[in-house]
């Protein structure tokens, strides 16, 4: 009878250790992908998706370091792969899901107009250098504007000798 168990309590492929010490790798199934790409998905934190998958965080990071950079990547590709299915499924002739594509395009209209609007809020446009000439032109204009504002007083001011 052989001792050595193929799998683990959960069902998850072990791997014997070949005499090398401490813990053998830990073996990743098509079952965790599944749940770290749906917690990336999400927008869950490396700390609750190595809670959920029973692994500790550095675990995460060695085992799934690619994935875990696709970070920001992984809710527009549900997105995407939400709207592809439903766009072959419109073109099949199914009416739910010709209606699902009308509501999700409309949905990403928004979101672009939103994004339109937040930019324009935010962009202030660039300041065009300014040389020594310049700027000592303006400064002399503004103290002409304000009558030098010190000192001096309307001295400055151009058309007001005496």
């Amino acid at each position: 009878m052989n001792d050595i168990r193929e799998t683990d309590l959960f069902g998850n492929p072990v791997r014997a250790g070949k005499g090398a010490p401490g813990r053998p790798r830990k073996e990743l199934t098509a079952t965790d992908l599944d749940m770290l790409e749906a917690g990336l998905m999400q927008g869950w934190t490396n700390q609750r998706i190595a809670k959920s998958l029973g692994i500790g965080v550095s675990t995460l990071k060695r085992n799934f370091g690619p994935l875990l950079r696709m970070r920001d990547q992984m809710p527009d590709r549900l997105r995407l792969l939400i709207f592809s299915t439903a766009v072959r499924k419109s073109l099949e002739g199914d009416m739910g899901a010709i209606r699902q594509v009308r509501q999700l395009m409309e949905d990403n209209e928004r979101r672009l107009a939103a994004a339109r609007i937040d930019r324009a809020g935010e962009e202030e446009p660039p300041e065009v250098p300014v040389g020594k000439k310049e700027r000592a032109r303006r400064a002399a204009e503004q103290v002409a504007e304000t009558g030098g504002g010190d000192l001096w007083g309307g001295d400055l001011s151009p058309g007001s000798y005496h």
